[in-house]
């Protein structure tokens, strides 16, 4: 029987009066990629708030890796979590090197500690998640000078290297262009493939980039969970032309989906 990573059990927040998460209810695999769709507002950063532990329900249960947030030190869980929000993204020093940056995973930090040098185990470990990224040749570029796409690998290698057990990705291509998303498309696939990966769930506005391993798409609207369930189940054309109100022709195309868009109802 598969152990659960993840359980939320009908979770709720509300902020002055405004409800921002209703009933939410699910689970996530060990090891299993999940995939959270919806509209703008729908409440998916606010859910993976509350994943990470930086936002508290007003009601419900939040249950990782078989602890119950409130009965356990929040700060050791968020160690085992990796979270990558490009929109907030740490303010790295620029002439930081990739290397530098990737370390920094270590220690949740944004600068190396001055009195805590990786020792040569870590900086092995540190090489090992700059090479799965494909950034090795470039190890010591300074941080300020990459690319958006190269930016965003240095981000997952240093979300990996501390070794977590879940890996929360929000949005993790925004402003990227299609090269650099499908090349950060498939730093996944090879992260989702290792002997022993973490469990994985992403955010996303684009279909074409979730991974081939994902197994479970939640779709959010209005702060609820409209649907969820495998992705041939969930990435239909009925089922994303209501979730954004507008017509959404879905194709599967050798395990990847395609969403276009083809009329806008108006109002």
């Amino acid at each position: 029987m598969s152990r659960i990573a993840i359980e939320l059990k009908n979770v709720s927040v509300a902020r002055r009066g405004n409800a921002i998460l209703s009933d939410i209810s699910l689970t996530v695999e060990v090891g299993r990629c999940c995939a959270i769709l919806g509209p703008n507002g729908s409440g998916k950063s606010a859910l993976m708030a509350v994943l990470s532990g930086y936002l508290w329900p007003s009601t419900g249960a939040v249950c990782v890796d078989g602890r119950t947030y409130g009965h356990v030190d929040l700060a050791q869980i968020r160690q085992e979590i990796g979270l990558i929000e490009p929109s907030r993204a740490p303010k790295f020093d620029e002439r930081m090197s990739i290397r530098d940056v990737v370390a920094t995973g270590l220690f949740g930090t944004i600068v190396l500690p001055p009195h805590r040098e990786p020792d040569e185990g870590q900086w092995r470990r540190v090489d090992d998640e700059v090479a799965s990224v494909g950034l090795s040749a470039i190890g010591e570029r300074a941080y300020g000078d990459l690319s958006s796409g190269e930016q965003m690998k240095t981000l997952l290698a240093r979300a990996m290297v501390s070794d977590p057990r879940i890996l929360l990705l929000d949005e993790p291509t925004v402003g990227l262009d299609i090269g650099s998303r499908a090349a950060c498309v498939a730093v996944l696939d090879r992260l989702l493939q290792r002997t022993d990966p973490p469990t994985v769930v992403i955010v996303s506005h684009h279909l074409d980039e979730l991974p081939y391993a994902v197994g479970k798409i939640v779709l959010m609207k209005g702060g609820r969970v409209v649907g969820q369930g495998t992705p041939e189940e969930m990435l239909t054309s009925a089922h994303l032309t209501r979730l954004f109100d507008c017509r959404v022709d879905v194709i599967e195309n050798d395990g990847r989906f395609i969403a276009s868009v083809r009329s806008v109802e108006p109002g």
